[in-house]
Parts: structure tokens; C-alpha cells; sequence
């Protein structure tokens, strides 16, 4: 898909690979061809490394702590919590930053919506459960599907044009994610689709080609009704992001999914996931990123 967001930036894929490989040193593009850069372009792209790494620096917060217990959060696995993450959010954030601390215990809750300078710290001994019913992730939010700009359901884990954010500690987040909900949309029946239900593959069309008319995305609107499976963890347009020592559980699609980011450092995170096109990290149109020390085990897509 060859598209333009908001500030005029290409956001396709293939359209991104593109053009970055053109602008390196020796890169030639024949029509049809496999893009593959040249020895010379690959030395000249790795030649740059120290200096972004010089660039990346995780963001540091105040001391200052928000347990979610203390929003009315219950750690039984069976109370909706949403509210109470997003008052202990909130809460943070206004007060200049710090820590909104998940305890020992299983928190269910619909989508997150993380916001500057908070970073969400999954303790161990603590689970953050997400809610298996779909409706917990509206109202649709400006996101991106496959490099396509959509309004869609929130991913699990959000954030949009906020600065100084992170997801850290010991825990475990689990999208609950399975052959009965979210995983069946891919349309697959190894992943629990049946013939006759509904599946991605009439929206997926149908949004592509939205985009290669050129539709705003104020008319993009997916969400209910619609079967785009959201991102388990998508900062959107945002600066200094960790995703640091978690562990993913199930997600719905892709597990984390920065777009239009900039100081970006995802380190020690475990994927454990074995749903379709559970991608652990798939960074877009971003600069500076550091992936390091990750482990995944997934199944095939």
C-alpha cells in the first residue's frame, strides 16, 4: 500500500523499503526485481549504528508510585478494572509522572491508554487479563493495519502522540487471545475460523482499497461489525518508549507495534504466542529503535 498519513509521510511497507533503499549508497531497484542493497550500501547502513545508539536512551521517571489498587482495581481476575487504569493513569501523568504500579494478582480490563510520562509497572507475581469481549475496545481509535491508516479498535495497550511512556517489570500480560476469540478473524481454520463465520479477508479488502482511492481516514470506520483483529501494544507518533522485561501472552495480531516513533528501546520482553501473525516487534516508520534480548516462541502464521 502506497499511502500518506497525516504529515505527508509514505506509510506502505513496501513503499517505506522502498525508498529507503534507493537512498542508500549503490542500491539498485530494477522493476520486478528483489531489493537487495548493495556490500557497499549494507558497510555504509551498519557504519551508522554507534551513532544510534549514542541517540537512544530510555525514558526515566519520577519516584513517585500509583498502585492500582488504590483506584479501586481488584486483583481476582474477575473485576473489570479498566476504569481503575485509567484513573491511576490519569492520576500519574497530572502529577508530573511516575510509576502506576500493577501488584501481585490477575487484573482483567478492556483497553489501556497509557499517557506521558507514566510508566505501567507490571510487578512480578502480577497479570494483566484482557477482556475477551470485543466491545472493551471501543470507541475506534486512529491506528494503523498492516501499514494501512484505519480507525479501528483500540490495541490492548495504546498510546497516541504522548511522550515518556513505558511498560516494565516482572509480570505477565495476557490478551487472552485464542481459537474462540480474536484468532478465528484470520479466517484460518488451524486457528479456530469455521466455514460460514465471518473473517478479515472482506474488511482487509475493503480498507486497501479506501486507501489506494485516497478516502480520508475519518472514513476509514472499522471497529463493530468489522473484523480487523487490533495490536496487542501500539505507541502512535510517540517519543520515548520502553517495553522492558514482561512477558506477552496471546495476542490477538501483532504483539508490539510502534508506529511514527522516535527513541524507542524494547529489551528482555518473552513472547509466548501462538496465534496468527503474532509477530513479536514489528517497529513502523521509526526512528532510532533498540530491540535487544528478546525471546519469542510463536507459532507459524
Amino acid at each position: 500500500m502506497a499511502e500518506k498519513d497525516r504529515e505527508g509521510n509514505m506509510t506502505g511497507r513496501r513503499d517505506f523499503i522502498k525508498t529507503v533503499l534507493t537512498a542508500l549508497p549503490g542500491a539498485m531497484i530494477a522493476p520486478g526485481s528483489v531489493l537487495r542493497p548493495s556490500r557497499a550500501a549494507t558497510g555504509s547502513a551498519w557504519a551508522q549504528v554507534p551513532n544510534i545508539l549514542k541517540r537512544i536512551r530510555p525514558p526515566v521517571f519520577p519516584k513517585r508510585d500509583f498502585d492500582i489498587t488504590r483506584f479501586g482495581a481488584t486483583g481476582d481476575g474477575k473485576t473489570d478494572c479498566t476504569e481503575a487504569f485509567g484513573r491511576a493513569i490519569a492520576e500519574c501523568s497530572r502529577a508530573g509522572g511516575g510509576r502506576v504500579i500493577v501488584p501481585a494478582g490477575v487484573f482483567l480490563t478492556g483497553a489501556i491508554h497509557l499517557k506521558s510520562n507514566v510508566n505501567l509497572h507490571v510487578t512480578s507475581g502480577a497479570t494483566i487479563k484482557f477482556s475477551q469481549d470485543t466491545a472493551r475496545y471501543l470507541p475506534v481509535v486512529f491506528t494503523r493495519w498492516e501499514g494501512v491508516e484505519v480507525m479501528n479498535y483500540s490495541p490492548f495497550i495504546y498510546a497516541f502522540e504522548q511522550e515518556n511512556i513505558a511498560i516494565t517489570g516482572q509480570g505477565t500480560i495476557d490478551g487472552q487471545s485464542d481459537r474462540e476469540h480474536w484468532w478465528p478473524w484470520n479466517g484460518r481454520a488451524n486457528y479456530g475460523w469455521k466455514e460460514g463465520e465471518p473473517n478479515q479477508r472482506k474488511d482487509r479488502s475493503a480498507l486497501f482499497e479506501m486507501a489506494e482511492k485516497g478516502a480520508p481516514v475519518s472514513d476509514r470506520i472499522f471497529g463493530e461489525g468489522h473484523y480487523l483483529r487490533p495490536q496487542f501494544i501500539q505507541p502512535y507518533r510517540c517519543k520515548n518508549v520502553l517495553i522492558e522485561g514482561v512477558t506477552l501472552r496471546n495476542s490477538p495480531m501483532w504483539e508490539m507495534h510502534p508506529v511514527l516513533c522516535t527513541n524507542v528501546t524494547v529489551r528482555r520482553v518473552t513472547v509466548i504466542s501462538h496465534g496468527p501473525n503474532n509477530d513479536g516487534c514489528n517497529p513502523e516508520s521509526c526512528r532510532d529503535v533498540l530491540i535487544k534480548d528478546c525471546y519469542t516462541l510463536r507459532g507459524m502464521d
